[in-house]
């Protein structure tokens, strides 16, 4: 039996930003992204990191994780496929 995507089903902005996630990347996408990923209890935010400073202090951005069950998965997902496969 095939493994799912832990993503399969959501909108590509959504794959995406798991996906970069999940590699260590900072998601380029909206936060309302970010939400429902979380709310789907795929990713979780683990901080915030500081980008630079300005006048008024520190600028940071907040930092994901993909959660434990989710990244198995992806893991298991990505063994199954072909270099020529998509979601």
């Amino acid at each position: 039996m095939a493994t799912n995507h832990p993503c399969m089903g959501r909108t590509k902005a959504q794959i995406e930003a798991f996906e970069a996630i999940a590699i260590n990347e900072q998601p380029k996408c909206s936060q309302k992204t970010l939400d429902i990923l979380e709310k789907g209890d795929l990713i979780k935010r683990i901080g915030d990191r500081e980008v630079g400073r300005d006048a008024l202090g520190p600028i940071t951005v907040p930092v994901y994780e993909v959660t434990l069950h989710a990244h198995i998965q992806w893991c298991q997902w990505a063994a199954e496929q072909s270099d020529d496969e998509e979601v």
